[in-house]
């Protein structure tokens, strides 16, 4: 009855249709495997966010100056502010207004300064941005890694990069920047500090449901195509042709 399915143009079907929900199944699992990653991720953020503050410099040291070991952990650091080195970022969005994010050198003796995103202000703002606070400061915040990216040519920066912007100045910083969370003696009209990333797990799960149902659309489609094309069973056994001899009830064969 099936015959028909080994036909060439119905072997090609198979292999199309293997590959189709072999495909849709990897890439339902490949969601799957981001939706863990950010899970586990999360986890990680939320355990470093929990622990007290401690002095960059040990965290950095504890780490091996490894910037993507040392982020999301909350630290203070004490320092001076550098009066005329502030930076600002290309335009960023803050609860949908438009502006930039302002970034100070954080000096320390005999120690490399420290890049601070001090926080967010608005378009209005920027052109004169809130002067440093004087004196000595103690920073508490979350070390930030670098930002991926190429900072660019211009007066503002597109990318909050250490390394790169160390290159910038001339002048040695520390391989993380802090994302200030509040400092001890804020100056009037401060930046707005920098909200943390959202901890949300995304649509993952969402796209791997997606995948498999494509999956089983396409599997179950098929079988239901096999069946349409199938012939219809013929008959299990003969009937008896109207010319055959009958007998009667006495034995005598009837024409």
């Amino acid at each position: 009855m099936y015959r028909f399915l080994l036909q060439p143009k119905w072997i090609v079907g198979h292999l199309l249709v293997i590959v189709t929900v072999i495909t849709f199944v990897n890439l339902g699992l490949w969601q799957l495997g981001r939706l863990e990653a950010r899970q586990t991720r999360n986890a990680l953020i939320t355990t470093r966010l929990a622990a007290p503050p401690q002095p960059l410099d040990q965290v950095l040291s504890d780490v091996g100056g490894d910037a993507e070991l040392a982020q999301f952990r909350r630290v203070e650091v004490d320092g001076t502010f550098a009066a005329g080195q502030q930076l600002l970022t290309a335009p960023r969005s803050f609860e949908g207004r438009p502006g930039q994010q302002v970034l100070s050198l954080l000096q320390r003796d005999g120690r490399p300064a420290v890049l601070v995103d001090r926080g967010w202000i608005p378009f209005d703002r920027a052109a004169r941005p809130p002067p440093v606070p004087d004196g000595a400061v103690r920073i508490e915040g979350i070390v930030r890694a670098a930002e991926p990216g190429d900072i660019g040519g211009g007066a503002q920066v597109a990318r909050i990069a250490p390394g790169q912007i160390a290159e910038r100045l001339d002048r040695p910083l520390e391989v993380v920047f802090v994302q200030a969370a509040g400092q001890s003696s804020p100056a009037p009209g401060s930046p707005r500090p920098t909200p943390l990333p959202e901890l949300t797990e995304g649509s993952h799960r969402s796209y791997a449901v997606q995948w498999f149902t494509f999956a089983l659309i396409a599997l179950s489609g098929y079988l239901v195509l096999i069946w349409r094309n199938a012939p219809p069973q013929t008959a299990g056994s003969d009937t008896q042709s109207s010319g055959t001899r009958r007998r009667d009830v006495t034995g005598t064969s009837v024409p």
